[in-house]
């Protein structure tokens, strides 16, 4: 079968509201990272050019898995997947766009910080804006180290693959057998993961996700066994016994 993907830009006007430059300017926030979604992309110059006019300093990058500077995925949720972005010289992001699953990505991928900086979530249907920070995943991540101790522990490992494009990582997965030769993988392919069919192997201790990272960190509740990323999964023993956000998740 074949696939067209097409944009759907934003037709409408994007400016920033009186009440989000205060804001900024209140709280001194003069170093700005800024992404958005590709319906906003063409928007971005009109509005880096309104915070440039009101003295406010803004940074991006091009993303791992996009094709356009100042684009964010959600799956970009690793401090790596912002390629080369300098996060000790911003002060906050700045997303534009609605929802709360793309710049969730932004408060992810600061995980192994010892701070994590506020993602300021700018609607520019509503002109409104929110904030998230660290207290929106400490629970995720809480559980994430949790699924992290089990599955170094237990001995019967569930591998999730899909055959979705550009989430294949069938051929990558392969290597947790030979990392972990004494634990027993079972691997499952699909194209769509149903969670309530997970109940049909009660045999597996605790599952690896291989597809979307996002599933191992905000479905966390819908793996009751437990789940992790793949390469989390590779890394558990350094992950679980270095100094990290992970070892000290009560200091977030």
């Amino acid at each position: 079968m074949d696939i067209l993907f097409l944009e759907a830009p934003y037709s409408g006007k994007v400016e920033l509201s009186e009440e989000l430059i205060k804001h900024l300017k209140d709280n001194n926030l003069t170093n700005i990272a800024l992404y958005t979604s590709v319906q906003f992309i063409s928007k971005l110059d009109t509005v880096n050019k309104q915070l440039k006019d009101n003295s406010i300093n803004t940074f991006t990058t091009k993303a791992a898995r996009t094709h356009v500077k100042g684009q964010l995925l959600g799956c970009d949720c690793f401090k790596s997947s912002l390629n080369n972005l300098n996060q000790d010289n911003i002060q906050s992001f700045l997303y534009i766009g609605d929802g709360r699953f793309h710049p969730l990505a932004l408060v992810f991928s600061q995980k192994d910080n010892d701070k994590i900086k506020d993602t300021i979530c700018y609607d520019p249907m509503t002109n409104k804006f929110t904030i998230l920070n660290k207290d929106n995943i400490k629970t995720m991540l809480k559980k994430y180290k949790g699924s992290l101790l089990k599955f170094f522990t237990k001995n019967t490992i569930g591998v999730i693959n899909t055959v979705k494009p550009g989430q294949q990582q069938l051929a990558p997965s392969l290597a947790l057998e030979k990392k972990y030769p004494d634990k027993k993988f079972y691997f499952f392919i699909d194209d769509n993961l149903s969670f309530n069919q997970l109940e049909n192997f009660p045999f597996i201790d605790v599952w690896v996700n291989t597809a979307c990272p996002r599933i191992g960190f905000d479905d966390q509740q819908a793996f009751r066994k437990g789940i992790v990323n793949l390469n989390d999964a590779l890394n558990a023993k350094e992950i679980l016994t270095k100094d990290s956000v992970l070892n000290n998740i009560n200091n977030i």
